[in-house]
């Protein structure tokens, strides 16, 4: 069990070259790279498992800010708010703490990253206030996503392609990775590509560990969750902002972010040739972004932190982790 930093050398493209018409705006470029992609990335055989991703600057991991949560500060420009505090929950739904009430607070969940040590006291004692050293305990996202344009100044056509194209593209910070835990007996390579465009990654071993992500937690009240989720209604078969669990363990409340456009490949017979397959695209399914936070009715579902399971096996490749308090 170990963990690994991805390095990028230039901007990651994921889900590029899409059409779009001349007045209809740009189609995003997907941010982070998900299981199946770092899985590739990683040269990971079917024996193991991953978690990820997450984020790592110097020897720090940090995590999506979850999304209740809001700060007493007045924030100009890029200055970083000096307080944090989590949202309660009521039968009127998400509210700030009593003390809070009328004043003038700003929601800033999803905005940030935080260190994770941080995160793990702060969640816990439901405020926090940074410390003199921890002046990096929150962090602005760090990439921004970059919009290359394809078609030719003459006609507005992209050249042999015979329509409007809009490239975009991710740019990570320097100094920041996209760090991943393996699970199981494997070395992955020291280079390797990721995106559309097979940027070059390099790949190092990190010197610490986080294991506590995956600490176990008896009489759990909710969860956070650390990486995108594939949650799925099985009875309708949509997908849904939260995890499908038995009658015994319903959700009281949660908070998410907007969906994520999802597709992957996967191996199926050629129709002409039934010896023969092929790689097609998966029903589009979304994907619930990090940093939901999820409130149990009554037992929690799980009693400890990590993917939770589904049919399908994508806990296996770090979908869905779920970090229980």
């Amino acid at each position: 069990m170990t963990w690994y930093a991805i390095n990028p050398s230039a901007p990651v493209t994921l889900g590029n070259l899409t059409p779009v018409g001349q007045n209809s705006g740009l189609v995003g470029c997907r941010w982070p790279p998900n299981g199946h992609q770092l899985a590739a990335c990683l040269d990971l055989p079917n024996n193991c498992q991953i978690w990820g991703p997450f984020w790592c600057w110097q020897d720090f991991l940090y995590l999506p800010l979850p999304l209740p949560v809001y700060t007493t500060t007045e924030i100009q420009g890029e200055e970083i708010p000096q307080d944090l505090y989590r949202m309660t929950y009521s039968e009127q739904g998400w509210q700030v703490r009593p003390e809070h009430q009328g004043q003038d607070v700003e929601i800033i969940g999803g905005q940030y990253l935080i260190k994770a040590s941080d995160f793990r006291t702060f969640w816990q004692e439901g405020e926090f206030e940074p410390y003199e050293q921890s002046s990096s305990y929150l962090v602005p996202l760090p990439w921004q996503t970059l919009t290359l344009s394809h078609n030719s100044r003459e006609n507005y056509q992209v050249k042999d392609e015979g329509g409007l194209f809009a490239e975009m593209t991710t740019l990570l910070e320097p100094g920041w990775s996209i760090a991943v835990k393996i699970m199981g007996d494997h070395e992955p390579p020291t280079e390797s590509c990721l995106g559309a465009g097979g940027t070059p990654v390099v790949i190092k071993r990190l010197r610490r560990n986080w294991d506590w992500l995956g600490n176990a937690c008896e009489n759990a009240t909710g969860a956070v969750l650390l990486t995108g989720a594939l949650w799925k209604q099985s009875s309708a078969k949509a997908s849904v902002p939260y995890p499908d669990l038995p009658i015994k363990a319903p959700i009281k409340a949660y908070a998410a972010d907007s969906p994520i456009p999802w597709q992957s490949l996967k191996k199926v017979r050629d129709r002409n040739q039934p010896q023969k397959q092929v790689s097609v695209l998966t029903p589009g399914e979304w994907l619930t972004p990090a940093g939901a936070v999820y409130l149990w009715e009554e037992d929690s579902p799980v009693s400890v932190s990590g993917p939770l399971a589904d049919d399908y096996h994508r806990d296996a490749l770090g979908y869905g982790h779920l970090w229980l308090f």
